[in-house]
């Protein structure tokens, strides 16, 4: 007779891959394309494993979101950091960062990030709020309109990226350039 071994536990993991699996169904549907059930097969758990981790649908995209945003800060900052010229570091760190958040090499969360803020006003202002205080916490090294150009200018370049109206070549030309 064959030993039924179970599983060991590992709440974390489970709840980073429901996280991570948002985020990517998220980008690809938008809100309201993503069901729990949806996540759960995807994750490889049940639908009651989910809720384990997230009491609603609600509450599991806040939190996709909420690790989104805290992802891109802590990302900004350390290219912050590396940045030895002061005039334009955030600008700078925010359109690279806004070229390398991948889940696993498939998904930009830039995408899920703004499927979620175009669906629903409520993350929008939590985006907003973000970018607002981060320029303002830069506004030193990063007010000159030729940077704010800059970064709009990046926005619309990613946007054309995930929309399919430029290439994963000419974008990666692009922001080399």
């Amino acid at each position: 007779m064959k030993e039924i071994r179970q599983q060991k536990k590992q709440p974390e993991v489970i709840r980073k891959r429901i996280l991570e699996q948002a985020t990517i169904l998220v980008s690809q549907k938008g809100i309201s394309g993503v069901s729990i059930q949806n996540i759960a097969t995807a994750v490889g758990i049940t639908k009651g494993g989910v809720f384990h981790h997230f009491p609603n649908k609600k509450n599991l995209i806040e939190e996709m979101f909420n690790q989104i945003i805290l992802d891109l800060d802590q990302t900004v900052e350390y290219l912050i950091k590396r940045d030895q010229t002061e005039y334009g570091k955030f600008t700078r760190a925010y359109i690279h960062s806004s070229f390398i958040h991948q889940i696993d090499g498939v998904v930009s969360a830039w995408s899920a990030l703004s499927m979620t803020m175009i669906t629903e006003p409520t993350f929008n202002k939590i985006w907003m709020e973000w970018l607002k205080n981060r320029l303002s916490q830069h506004a030193e090294t990063d007010s000159h309109p030729d940077l704010e150009l800059l970064r709009l200018a990046a926005d619309g370049l990613w946007l054309q990226s995930i929309t399919g109206v430029i290439d994963d070549e000419q974008c990666s030309k692009l922001e080399d350039d």
